[in-house]
């Protein structure tokens, strides 16, 4: 018979001064209450709120609040359970302690011999084991001789033997991993490269605090030997982020990759990278960024890293503090060599003053910039180009009168001055002294101008499509610029941040031109329309088509400015972007050449969502035209006046598809079309075993110089708490 064993007027005495719940607790057995201690026996249920106890027998104690269970215990608090044969439980603290438990918290399993909860923020199991499956056979488990669970921060284990079924695979003498993260403990990879032979990598991630993760790499490359690698990944405070990464390896390898023409220095055998970034919010008005590269040689992550080397072939060293204001920004920025392998212009320091546009009275608005800095251009080692420096004092100072006529034309007229200071000239004249200081001015004009005319077509509507209405907005502008020829010329002098030669067009105002030491003289007008086509969605205006066709009338040549032909006209340019649907975007930028000396160069991309488990990307680039010799780009730093690009003609093509909720494929290839070299092409295949995921892969590059690379990967990549979160009620 089910009885309740507390009266109201008991029921109430148990609970403390403020407790609005009351306990109730019912069974079918013997029950008694004696002495502030309740008894009960047989299929007992405590209920207190939403907690539930279920359990054989159970006392509880109003005075301590604690309840204790013996027999098929089970406890079920919000997203939380426990299971064991002994636990003692607080109902108001929900603290635990039990023997021989089992507990699942979200997707966490988690059973042992004994667990205890000293307090909210702490649970302590003995002899336990640890699953993201919630099975009652989990495919892996981890035991550990202890684990410690700091809700929503931590999960520490000390002696944990990792088990796939009941095979013990792996020993590892301390796991620490943060809640809430996808953050894997352990990944292993094989594979074969004909750049580093046959391979076997391992790496095993430990957070030392819920602020700091490290993860160790080793293993073993055929052609090269044994790696080494340790990084860091910190946050000392939210929203800030560190890194610090460091690799060695005693190569065996190092001939491998001399056919290459840019070789022309065999690296020593023991190589090395040491990288370190940061990017922290000191304040909401200090920022610091930071980026330091020490390499052994110019090669080792074309070698090692060879995802990293294509994104940035040559590094970084650099840090910087950043103060925003309202109407200015102040930057402190200091650029070194460190390992004096690469070409690189050094700021020791730089200071600068950013002032933004604001107004200043009578329809005026402002804006400026200053700076001083103490330039090094350093050349790499084997370089017999000679060094020189000097300290750059610069001021620009703008003034404009932006103004609406008729209700629709914007004119905004500009007028500048900048004046540039150098402590040496390193001019090679023999008729000057050495190294003269110099100053120059420079004045500047300019008048910007446009308007919009649109029209809306309310009656177009395709509910599948996302149309309701559409709206053609047609901007027509004109941006005019006169600088007029400087004191002191390009040529006079030399420079530190020339521009170097490119296929973009060079911004005409100021100071979106920032390579004040390439400003000449300088007659331009741009013109072009701006287009626009909307819809409405969900009530807010979105953008289906973005489009900018626009030219530019060079008066006057400046090849430092950025002109790289003497026709007056020598492009017509086009950007575009078309976002019909989120799961559907197109790109292109087309540089059109109009005169027989003139480049051509496009670039497009296509990104299609087919279905949510489907995803195609295309790309297309094309440049024609533009490997040459220009005596206008002849400079120390570029004694042969020979630009860094080439022409080629290349398409690129990937796929993602999702074949269910255990299959994934993926595919990217390369293609030169100039020359039919299929330059690259990856193939892989990931299957999800829920706590373990498996890739396996292959790939080929064409390397051209060298020989061909071939890349087969096998990885095995432990899945360490993916998605887990934990709550404890105080």
């Amino acid at each position: 018979m089910l009885m309740g064993l507390l009266t109201a007027r008991e029921a109430a005495a148990a609970k403390p001064s403020g407790q609005k719940i009351p306990i109730e607790i019912t069974a079918d057995g013997d029950n008694r209450f004696e002495g502030g201690v309740a008894y009960a026996d047989g299929n007992v249920i405590v209920r207190y709120g939403d907690d539930v106890l279920y359990a054989d027998s159970i006392t509880f104690d109003q005075k301590t609040r604690l309840v204790t269970a013996k027999g098929n215990v089970s406890v079920y608090l919000p997203q939380k359970m426990y299971r064991g044969e002994f636990l003692e439980f607080n109902v108001d603290s929900k603290l635990v302690k039990s023997l021989d438990f089992r507990t699942v918290q979200d997707r966490l399993l988690m059973a042992g011999k004994e667990l205890q909860n000293p307090r909210p923020d702490l649970f302590i199991a003995k002899d336990a084991i640890l699953s993201t499956e919630n099975r009652e056979n989990p495919s892996y488990r981890l035991k550990a001789s202890t684990i410690e669970l700091h809700p929503d921060e931590l999960v520490v284990m000390k002696n944990v033997l990792v088990e796939i079924g009941d095979v013990p695979v792996m020993w590892l003498p301390y796991v620490a991993v943060p809640l809430g993260d996808s953050l894997d403990c352990f990944d292993f990879t094989v594979g074969s490269t004909s750049r580093l032979g046959f391979y076997a990598l391992g790496s095993y991630t430990v957070a030392l605090n819920n602020r700091l993760n490290m993860t160790a790499r080793t293993g073993y490359y055929s052609k090269r030997g044994v790696p080494y690698e340790l990084d860091f990944d910190f946050n000392p405070r939210p929203g800030d982020k560190g890194t610090l990464k460091a690799f060695y390896i005693s190569d065996e390898g190092t001939d491998i990759g001399m056919k290459d023409p840019a070789r022309t220095v065999e690296p020593d055998n023991g190589r090395y990278r040491v990288a370190y970034q940061h990017k922290y919010k000191l304040s909401p008005e200090f920022d610091t960024t930071a980026d330091i590269n020490i390499w052994s040689d110019r090669f080792v992550t074309e070698d090692f890293f060879t995802n990293e080397f294509r994104n940035e072939g040559q590094p970084d060293n650099f840090a910087d503090m950043v103060y925003y204001d309202p109407n200015f920004t102040g930057t402190l920025l200091v650029r070194s060599q460190v390992d004096n392998l690469f070409n690189l212009t050094e700021r020791k320091p730089e200071f600068s003053l950013e002032f933004k546009r604001q107004p200043v009275g009578w329809g005026l608005y402002y804006e400026g910039e200053s700076s001083v800095v103490n330039f090094a251009r350093q050349f790499d080692r084997d370089s017999k180009a000679p060094k020189y420096s000097a300290i750059r004092y610069d001021t620009f100072h703008q003034l404009l009168y932006p103004k609406q006529y008729f209700g629709w034309l914007s004119v905004t007229p500009r007028a500048g001055i900048r004046g540039t200071e150098y402590t040496q000239s390193n001019t090679p004249f023999i008729n000057q002294s050495p190294n003269p200081e110099i100053g120059r001015v420079v004045f500047n004009l300019g008048l910007e101008s446009s308007f919009k005319v649109s029209r809306a077509w309310l009656d177009v509507q395709n509910a599948n499509l996302g149309i309701d209405g559409i709206r053609h907005v047609f901007q027509p502008y004109v941006n005019a610029s006169f600088i007029h020829k400087p004191n002191e010329t390009p040529d006079e002098f030399l420079g530190y941040d020339d521009r170097i030669p490119n296929t973009r067009i060079a911004p005409l105002n100021f100071p979106a031109f920032n390579s004040i030491d390439s400003i000449d003289e300088q007659t331009a007008i741009r013109h072009g329309i701006r287009n626009r086509i909307q819809t409405k969605r969900d009530g807010l205006n979105v953008d289906l088509l973005t489009w900018d066709l626009y030219s530019q009338a060079n008066i006057n040549r400046s090849a430092e400015m950025g002109v790289l032909v003497d026709s007056v006209y020598s492009h017509v340019y086009s950007e575009a972007e078309f976002h019909p649907l989120p799961w559907l975007r197109f790109d292109s930028y087309i540089a059109a050449g109009i005169t027989s000396d003139a480049f051509d160069e496009m670039s497009t991309s296509l990104t299609w969502q087919v279905h949510p488990a489907v995803e195609l990307s295309l790309g297309h680039t094309y440049l024609h035209g533009f490997d040459y010799s220009d005596p206008a780009y002849v400079t120390p730093i570029n004694p042969l006046g020979r630009t860094t690009l080439v022409d080629g003609n290349k398409i690129n093509f990937s796929s993602f598809w999702r074949l269910n909720e255990n299959w994934r494929v993926s595919q990217s290839l390369s293609f030169e079309m100039d020359d039919g070299t299929l330059d690259e092409q990856r193939y892989e295949v990931f299957r999800d075993l829920r706590a373990w995921d498996l890739g396996v892969g292959a790939a080929m590059r064409n390397n051209r110089l060298e020989d061909d690379e071939f890349l087969v990967f096998f990885t095995l990549t432990l899945k360490a708490f993916p998605q887990a979160s934990f709550t404890v009620d105080q």
